[in-house]
C-alpha cells in the first residue's frame, strides 16, 4: 500500500474521533443541561471548550487530508502537492465534496465559539453539513449524489457519531477523579447522576438502533456486486472486524443498561454502599465501551479507504 494513502487512513480515522468527541461533547451539554444543577452547568462549558478544542483539530485534519489527496491524485511527492491542492477543489467531484465538508466544519466552529441556545443549534447544523460532505466523498457516492444510498450513508455516519461520541466524552465526564468535569458531575446530587446515566443510556440505544439498520443497508450495497467470498477479500476482513467490535460495544452497553443502570436507579434513594457499587460498575464498563467505539472509528477509517470489490 501507498504510504500516502497509509498516512491518509491514519488522518481518516483521527477525523472521524475528533468528530464523534465533537458530537459528544454537543450531547453531553444538553443532557448536562437537562439535569439542571448548577455544578452540572459549569461542566457544560468546560465541554463546549473541549468541543470547540475538537472542531478546530478536525479543521486542520481536514486541509491535512486534502493536501494528501492532492498528492494521491496527481501521483507528486507529498512537499509538491501544494499547488495542487486548487485543482482538485475545483475540477474534482472530491474537491466539491470536501469544500461542503470544510464549510460545516467551519460553521460548527463558529458556533461552537459562543454559549447560546442558538448557538448550539448553528454547531449541530454545522456538523449535520459536514456529514454530507463526507458522505459526497465516500463509496456511497459512486452512483452519484443525492441518492437514496448516500443519504442512508449520512444517517449512519451521524448515528455513528452520536453513538461513538456520546460514550466516549461522557465515560471520562463520569469517571471519578478525573479532570474538572468529572468533579463536577460527580459532587451533584444522586438522583442527577442516575439521570444523566439514564439520558445517556437513551441516547446511545436510540443511535445504535439507527447505526444497525443504516449498517445494513449499506454493508449489503457495498457487497452486492462481490464474486467471491466476502472473507476472501480485504474488504470483507476489515468489515467482520468492525461487525466483531460492533457485536462487543453492543453487548458491554446492553449489560449496563439492563443491570447497572436498574441497580443505580433502585438504590438511589439510600444512596449507599450498593449505589456507590453500581455506580463505579457502570463508569467502569462505559470505559470500555469507549475504548471499543475508538476501535470501531479506527477500523472504519480503514473500511473507507478499502474498496468493496476487492480491487
Amino acid at each position: 500500500m501507498d504510504p500516502l494513502v497509509v498516512v491518509q487512513i491514519v488522518v481518516e480515522a483521527a477525523q472521524d474521533v475528533l468528530f464523534a468527541v465533537a458530537v459528544g461533547a454537543l450531547v453531553c451539554s444538553a443532557m448536562l443541561a437537562r439535569v439542571d444543577d448548577t455544578r452540572a452547568m459549569a461542566s457544560a462549558t468546560g465541554l463546549g471548550r473541549s468541543r470547540l478544542a475538537a472542531l478546530c483539530a478536525l479543521s486542520l485534519a481536514c486541509v491535512l487530508y486534502l493536501w494528501l489527496e492532492a498528492a494521491v491524485m496527481s501521483g507528486t511527492p507529498l512537499r509538491e502537492a501544494g499547488p495542487v491542492m486548487g485543482a482538485v477543489l475545483t475540477q474534482s467531484h472530491f474537491g466539491i465534496a470536501w469544500s461542503v465538508g470544510f464549510a460545516g466544519v467551519v460553521l460548527a466552529c463558529f458556533g461552537s465559539a459562543r454559549h447560546s441556545h442558538a448557538a448550539w443549534w448553528l454547531t449541530a447544523a454545522g456538523m449535520v453539513v459536514y456529514v454530507a460532505g463526507k458522505a459526497a466523498a465516500s463509496h456511497a457516492a459512486d452512483a452519484g449524489d443525492f441518492t437514496p444510498r448516500e443519504a442512508v450513508h449520512v444517517l449512519h455516519l451521524a448515528a455513528t457519531a452520536l453513538w461513538a461520541g456520546s460514550v466516549i466524552v461522557a465515560a471520562p465526564l463520569l469517571w471519578c477523579g478525573g479532570a474538572e468535569a468529572a468533579t463536577a458531575v460527580a459532587d451533584v446530587a444522586p438522583g442527577n447522576r442516575v439521570k444523566f446515566r439514564t439520558y445517556l443510556s437513551h441516547l446511545a440505544t436510540g443511535a445504535l438502533a439507527a447505526v444497525i439498520v443504516t449498517g445494513i443497508y449499506n454493508a449489503t450495497q457495498d457487497t452486492a456486486h462481490l464474486t467471491t467470498p466476502l472473507l476472501d477479500v480485504v474488504y470483507g476482513r476489515v468489515l467482520t472486524l468492525k461487525l466483531i467490535l460492533v457485536t462487543l460495544a453492543v453487548l458491554l452497553g446492553a449489560y449496563n443498561r439492563m443491570i447497572h443502570l436498574p441497580r443505580l436507579q433502585h438504590t438511589v434513594t439510600g444512596a449507599g454502599q450498593a449505589y456507590r457499587n453500581a455506580q463505579r460498575s457502570f463508569d467502569r464498563l462505559l470505559a470500555v465501551e469507549a475504548v471499543a467505539m475508538v476501535a470501531i472509528l479506527i477500523v472504519a477509517g480503514v473500511l473507507g479507504h478499502t474498496s468493496p470489490s476487492g480491487g
